[in-house]
């Protein structure tokens, strides 16, 4: 059964999706505004640690802090992404943003450094159902004002990415770049299911690794995507690894596969044999995102998953979408 999509859900995919260094340079050149944009190092940007994010908000936000540096010259500037996770505009995001900024600049101070302060970039990224129609400039939080008093305000501009104002093939010149925005842009949407060949176009060229962490975030997605929907979907956009997909799936859409080959009334031995293929599949997909997630699987937790049944491993693949280490899956034996 599909449950509500979460906060931390959605922060574990947007941060997947930017986990790579290149993937995430071409994110920031093709999302900020393009005079922006022409201004960045091709050089992969570092990701800094640490989130900026009020706790109470969390629920509704994503953020990570990238440091990349000026095509032309040698300084730094750091781009900060907050990822607004409401179906609707926050009106005071701009306020929000203000508050994290002077928390990467109080940070950069304490770290013993002085001026010039870094520039920070903030860019905004809505994936909700309503048009972002907020105005980015802070000080349009005032309202009206007269030209005096303006120079004794704030000002700074945010940028913006509202997705679902973008055309699918337009998110990213990057397939798979492309594929996981789009799970990003609808996962939302009450019509998912409907759209659900659009979501799924790229499939057929994509990592499995990619392909089960886009199933398993819009499975958690409010619009009730039914595993027979997938399954037509994939006959249609990717039939040639219809059963590779749905052989290695996650939860609930595994279990809904097995009842319906038992309906269909497969020998005993047969759904075994079946079973236990899936099950290779589902160790290898885990350790493939174990290592993209958290790098080099030491041996001792490569023994376990290989060890491990089907119930197991679809426990541990939900928890590896969310874990922040790999030792909150697997925590090492104590010495007492």
């Amino acid at each position: 059964m599909s449950s509500p999509v979460s906060g931390n859900i959605h922060d574990a995919f947007f941060k997947q999706l930017m986990s790579e260094p290149a993937t995430a340079g071409l994110f920031l050149r093709e999302r900020l505004p393009p005079e922006v944009g022409a201004l960045l190092s091709r050089e992969p940007p570092e990701l800094l640690p640490g989130s900026f994010v009020d706790e109470e908000l969390a629920q509704h936000h994503s953020d990570l802090l990238f440091r990349t540096r000026f095509a032309q010259g040698d300084r730094d500037l750091l781009i900060f992404v907050l990822v607004e996770h409401k179906s609707a505009p926050e009106p005071l995001v701009a306020l929000q943003v203000l508050r994290y900024l002077t928390r990467i600049w109080d940070g950069w101070i304490k770290q013993g450094h002085g001026r010039p302060l870094p520039v920070v970039i903030p860019l905004v990224v809505y994936h909700g159902l309503r048009t972002w129609t907020i105005s980015p400039h802070f000080q349009a939080l005032f309202g009206a004002l007269p030209p005096e008093i303006a120079p004794y305000l704030p000002a700074f501009d945010y940028a913006l990415a509202d997705l679902g104002r973008i055309d699918d093939g337009a998110l990213s010149q990057q397939i798979r770049l492309r594929a996981l925005l789009k799970a990003l842009k609808y996962v939302l949407r009450p019509d998912l299911s409907e759209r659900i060949d659009v979501v799924l176009a790229e499939v057929a060229t994509l990592d499995l690794v990619d392909v089960l962490l886009v199933l398993t975030y819009i499975d958690k997605g409010p619009g009730m995507v039914d595993p027979e929907t997938v399954r037509a979907a994939l006959r249609r956009v990717a039939p040639a690894r219809e059963e590779e997909i749905m052989g290695s799936i996650t939860q609930p859409f595994f279990d809904e596969g097995i009842k319906q080959g038992l309906a269909q009334g497969e020998a005993k031995g047969k759904a075994e044999g079946k079973a236990e293929g899936m099950a290779e599949g589902k160790r290898d997909a885990l350790l493939r995102l174990l290592a993209r997630r958290f790098g080099l699987v030491p041996d001792a937790v490569r023994q376990r998953v290989v060890q491990a049944d089907i119930s197991v491993l679809d426990d541990w693949f939900d928890a590896a979408v969310d874990a922040t280490n790999l030792d909150a899956l697997f925590p090492r034996p104590s010495n007492h």
